[in-house]
């Protein structure tokens, strides 16, 4: 008999080579998420983890939006 909680759950995963490669991927989802809702006039809330886990995310993320504003500046 099938196990019914793998029946269930269908959790997408991806694997990168490089930790800094899954960070730029991350950070790009959350980032099209944000402009998306920012777009459609609604806001978006994130629960964001502490630790040094997502760090590299978190500085893909500052790196992204301080490019985004000197693109909007030029």
């Amino acid at each position: 008999m099938p196990d019914p909680l793998a029946q269930r759950e269908h959790i997408p995963v991806r694997v990168y080579p490089h930790s800094s490669q899954a960070n730029v991927a991350v950070a790009g989802q959350i980032a099209d998420l944000i402009r998306q809702r920012a777009a459609d006039g609604r806001n978006c809330v994130l629960g964001l983890a502490t630790g040094s886990t997502p760090v590299g995310v978190y500085d893909e993320l500052v790196r992204l939006h301080r490019e985004e504003n000197c693109r909007l500046r030029t």
